[in-house]
């Protein structure tokens, strides 16, 4: 089952996200899209409402909470596994909100880092 996200868009387009209520509807969505238009999808668990969105491939750049990093409004900053991932959600910050980014390792060892500092 699933439905319109009353709380989730999509970066590019504004609209809501399809939301889905488990890992397995998710996968099923994307199996689907891959069958039905071609399209390449993956599953992915929302930190914002938990549920389960699909997207393409190159827009997963999964992140977490760094346990030691802030930004500038005190709030934990996401720490990215490899600088590619980190390069590739800046590169992705780039054009879709014209903001310039740049990575760095994170001085904690909790993966890297965006910052604007430095632009």
């Amino acid at each position: 089952m699933s439905a319109k996200s009353k709380t989730c868009f999509g970066k590019a387009t504004g609209k809501p996200l399809t939301e889905y209520f488990s890992e397995s509807e998710a996968n099923s969505a994307a199996r689907h899209q891959k069958e039905v238009q071609g399209y390449n999808w993956v599953p992915y668990q929302c930190k914002r409402c938990g549920k389960w969105h699909i997207s393409p491939p190159n827009r997963q750049t999964p992140s977490h909470a760094c346990h030691c990093c802030t930004d500038s409004n005190g709030q934990p900053k996401q720490s990215y596994e490899t600088r590619d991932a980190a390069e590739q959600r800046a590169e992705i910050l780039q054009q879709e909100r014209g903001v310039s980014l740049r990575v760095y390792e994170c001085p904690h060892g909790d993966g890297y880092h965006l910052t604007k500092n430095g632009y």
